[in-house]
């Protein structure tokens, strides 16, 4: 089993009997927004959904038609939004998936039947899940993009304080707007200190730069 981590975003189809699906596809001008999913038992799970889009009214009201209000909870609402815990009944995608021991990144985008989601794991993990896992057979996965996982957080607070500066001033403009004596002055260091930094920032950005290359999926 592989143990490179990777980070894979794909799409699959909901079956047409989860509530999810059947109300996507009622209402495709509404985007569904999975904010959170805790577990509560092994066919129960409680939800932060928010939904954005057109006629959220008309949505609302036959939402509260035909679901107790013991499974839900409004916490906001406006013209645009709807934000809302709700209890769902076998969340059989999202459990496989910590079953799995991968790590999964909100939010989840459910529109018109298909929900698309981002894993991250190690690239044994995530094939064993799609191709050996019997439920995830039975459903239509797309594929979006399979690549080298890099961590968000690259630069230190200062680092990005340096680069911020150095950008807002001009020193990487061509011709250069302002020179590593004045750009140094502006920070609070030397300018030896100053050079330095840009060329551990440089190196930094280069190296992610070229290990986040796209991987062929």
């Amino acid at each position: 089993m592989s143990d490179e981590v990777v980070q894979l975003n794909f799409s699959l189809s909901i079956p047409q009997d989860k509530w999810l699906a059947k109300t996507s596809i009622t209402h495709p001008e509404l985007q569904f927004n999975l904010l959170s999913m805790l577990p509560l038992s092994s066919n129960q799970g409680n939800t932060l959904l928010q939904i954005k889009g057109l006629n959220l009214d008309k949505f609302w009201d036959e939402f509260k038609k035909v679901h107790e209000n013991q499974n839900y909870n409004l916490i906001f609402q406006d013209d645009n939004s709807l934000l809302f815990n709700m209890v769902i009944a076998d969340p059989w995608v999202l459990k496989t998936i910590f079953d799995a021991q991968l790590h999964l990144r909100f939010p989840i985008v459910i529109h018109n039947g298909k929900i698309s989601i981002e894993l991250i794991g190690s690239r044994g993990k995530i094939d064993q899940l799609l191709n050996k896992n019997k439920n995830w057979k039975e459903v239509e996965i797309s594929i979006k993009q399979v690549k080298k996982y890099c961590p968000d957080t690259l630069l230190t607070p200062r680092q990005l304080e340096i680069l911020g500066k150095s950008l807002l001033n001009g020193f990487f403009d061509i011709p250069r707007k302002k020179s590593l004596s004045d750009l140094a002055k502006d920070i609070g260091i030397s300018p030896s200190a100053l050079s330095e930094n840009i060329r551990r920032i440089n190196k930094k950005l280069a190296e992610h730069y070229i290990s986040c290359m796209d991987l062929p999926s």
